[in-house]
């Protein structure tokens, strides 16, 4: 490899600006080395390193302060003051935790009652719906007409009763021309 001007050489002194290959006016001479445009030749020698002494900050020092002692009768104020505080939120988290428990009992309860509801409901159907279904209306009005001796009522026998307060008739007396 050739030797050119941004490489070290052991023959090269310095600049050259003193040997005249480089005008002044372009020549400028940094803390490294020297440049010319924009190559930049490092000299042989490295100069030292300056270090900074190291400072240190100094601890500030505050007073302290001495503690204060408080009377016996008020410290053992203080403590059966902090022990009936506790003893207070103990109690308190042990009411609610029984009625919370309670809450999930009565949920569980009344979850327990709407499931059994729902079953007699069922049972209720079946069994109404077995009842229609075993029961024969034409041979009802055969039996009521030809064993009983039951007429059809005439229009002027039948009366039509509105009750708005409840679905339930009491009778006080006979039916007038009527016979038992």
């Amino acid at each position: 490899m050739a030797a050119s001007p941004n490489y070290r050489s052991s023959n090269r002194t310095g600049g050259s600006y003193r040997s005249g290959r480089y005008p002044r006016e372009n020549y400028r001479q940094g803390r490294n080395g020297y440049v010319y445009g924009n190559l930049a030749h490092q000299l042989e020698e490295v100069p030292e390193r300056r270090t900074q002494p190291v400072r240190r900050r100094k601890a500030k020092v505050y007073p302290q302060q001495k503690p204060v002692a408080l009377p016996a009768s008020m410290e053992l104020s203080s403590f059966l003051f902090l022990a009936a505080a506790a003893i207070v939120v103990v109690v308190a988290a042990f009411i609610y935790l029984q009625v919370q428990s309670g809450i999930t009992q009565m949920k569980n309860d009344v979850i327990a009652l709407q499931s059994e509801i729902a079953e007699t409901k069922q049972e209720n159907e079946d069994t109404y719906q077995k009842i229609m279904d075993s029961v024969d209306l034409s041979q009802v009005y055969e039996i009521a007409t030809g064993e009983l001796g039951m007429i059809q009522p005439v229009d002027n026998q039948v009366y039509k009763y509105d009750n708005k307060k409840s679905d339930m008739v009491k009778q006080y007396g006979d039916i007038p021309g009527s016979s038992k």
